[in-house]
């Protein structure tokens, strides 16, 4: 029992210590200090990308990330909704901890089952790989679900653009009214259309502004209203009747889906009939006449 505590003595200790030197590296600066050094001489033409991956740099050298590896981490993990600048380090640190833990668990476990020493090393190995990519598995399920939020609410956020752009509202007036209007339906999308909104705002171009909007969600459909924005904006047409046919075509686009979705649900169920229900009918149908007929058999024997 005392080595026992004493390794998760260790074990929480080392959690504690690393996760410190974690927040002191990605710690937020305050605003108003970095703005101030923007104005008074930083590096003209530097991207908000980069500008934003700097407090990074320190836990992803930590970590053995380069700036590249960290920047793409951080778009990734924007696709689940965590933009946080400590995001990334927040990642990678829950995956050491989940291999930490589940690694020291399958110790214990071993120790305390007493198993030979080639299973423990097996059993160690697997809980290190389980404990590392839950993570991994639990951000990638929260992009998928996020995606499909995102893709159902596009035709209909799209109609109400088209309305408030035929009343009379400019493009970005009419998106800021439909992000405060769509909050509570269509959260996932009203939020990303408020930071396009933001970063209009700060300064960046609307095609800037859509194209981070498209590599941000990672959603089809956001990328095609981005570039037909930017196309409508380059050539001078109409953005209303722009919208009206790319409202349209998303629409029967996700009728499509639907009917695809239907379709293949007679073939998901034929696994689940012939394995699980159809043996069991078998038995109740067949096995009162196999019961008889091996008594009349016996009958017949004896």
């Amino acid at each position: 029992m005392i080595v026992y505590l004493i390794i998760a003595f260790v074990f929480i200790t080392f959690f504690l210590i690393f996760f410190g030197v974690l927040s002191l590296l990605s710690r937020r600066k305050d605003p108003t200090e970095l703005r101030l050094k923007e104005l008074g001489g930083g590096k003209e033409g530097e991207a908000e990308e980069e500008k934003a991956i700097l407090p990074l740099k320190g836990a992803g050298d930590l970590i053995g990330l380069s700036s590249e590896q960290a920047k793409g981490t951080r778009i990734w993990l924007a696709q689940a909704g965590y933009r946080r600048l400590q995001s990334v380090s927040n990642y990678y640190g829950a995956r050491l901890f989940g291999a930490l833990f589940l690694g020291i668990l399958s110790i214990l476990l071993t120790l305390y089952f007493h198993l030979e020493p080639p299973l423990i090393l097996l059993l160690v190995v697997v809980g290190i790989l389980i404990g590392s990519y839950v993570p991994k598995l639990w951000v990638t399920l929260k992009i998928g679900r996020r995606r499909d939020e995102i893709r159902r609410s596009v035709p209909g956020v799209l109609d109400l653009i088209v309305v408030c752009v035929e009343a009379g509202l400019s493009l970005n007036a009419a998106i800021q009214k439909i992000t405060e209007e769509t909050k509570n339906t269509y959260r996932a999308l009203s939020e990303e259309l408020h930071l396009v909104n933001q970063e209009i705002l700060i300064g960046k171009t609307r095609s800037e502004a859509l194209r981070n909007l498209a590599r941000r969600t990672g959603v089809d459909e956001l990328r095609s209203l981005a570039v037909m924005l930017i196309q409508a904006d380059k050539l001078g047409t109409s953005i209303a009747s722009s919208l009206r046919v790319l409202a349209d075509s998303l629409r029967v686009k996700r009728r499509q889906r639907a009917e695809e979705a239907a379709h293949k649900t007679s073939f998901k169920l034929v696994f689940p009939l012939v394995l699980l229900i159809f043996p069991e009918l078998l038995v109740i149908l067949v096995g009162p006449a196999i019961i008889n007929l091996v008594k009349a058999l016996a009958q017949m024997a004896g």
